[in-house]
């Protein structure tokens, strides 16, 4: 169960290490990553948040019974909560987008980009912005950019990894700077049923094409 699914271990709400899971047997879930483990200790307890396709979130509580180079053994694992797979289905990307912005008023964002009149065709208080889609879910995505949005500007823009070419509208809902570009975390709004399920598939898609990857490594 739960074979090649995304897993995240983590402790007092911080994320220690971002695997997969290898099996789920007879009560034994092994978490395997990508290089050594490290952050986890043996019989220490911790939750599981595996994303799992048919399943959804399931969040477990589980104790290191084993560490063993690039996989961790947890026991006792007990399901704590499970969420939709359609509300919960994120995969990790890496997409360059242009769009355009409404930029809420916010006094206390330094650097904010002011309304450029020389968007013609545009809407007059819109600004163009450059940005990169660094996760999506079929109602959301998190993405990094060099322009400051404060939370409650509106983003508008198509995602070009669609095979329906529509026009997708989002909220910054939250801001994290990082070294390369402040990170934002956006919620889509006024979506169509239609365009909720091909954002749904494309991240089923992308996962599938992912796990290949995995297995082919």
């Amino acid at each position: 169960m739960h074979e090649l699914a995304l897993c995240a271990v983590e402790t007092d709400d911080r994320t220690v290490l971002s695997g997969y899971v290898r099996t789920f047997e007879d009560g034994v879930l092994w978490v395997g990553t990508e290089g050594l483990v490290r952050g986890v200790g043996e019989d220490e307890t911790y939750l599981l948040r595996v994303l799992d396709d048919a399943r959804g979130e399931c969040v477990y509580q589980g104790t290191v019974a084993r560490v063993s180079g690039d996989t961790v053994a947890f026991v006792e694992v007990e399901l704590l909560s499970t969420l939709q797979k359609r509300e919960v289905a994120r995969v990790a990307v890496s997409v360059e987008c242009e769009g355009y912005a409404r930029v809420a008023t916010d006094d206390d964002a330094p650097g904010a980009h002011t309304p450029d009149p020389e968007d013609g065709d545009k809407d007059a208080d819109e600004i163009r912005v450059t940005f990169t889609v660094l996760d999506v879910s079929a109602h959301g995505m998190r993405m990094m950019s060099q322009t400051v949005l404060p939370e409650g500007s509106m983003v508008r823009f198509v995602f070009p990894e669609l095979s329906d070419a529509f026009w997708l509208q989002a909220v910054v809902v939250r801001a994290q700077p990082s070294r390369t570009g402040t990170h934002y975390g956006c919620r889509f709004v006024e979506t169509s049923p239609r365009e909720t399920d091909e954002l749904f598939r494309y991240v089923l898609r992308t996962q599938g094409a992912l796990r290949r990857q995995q297995k082919l490594a």
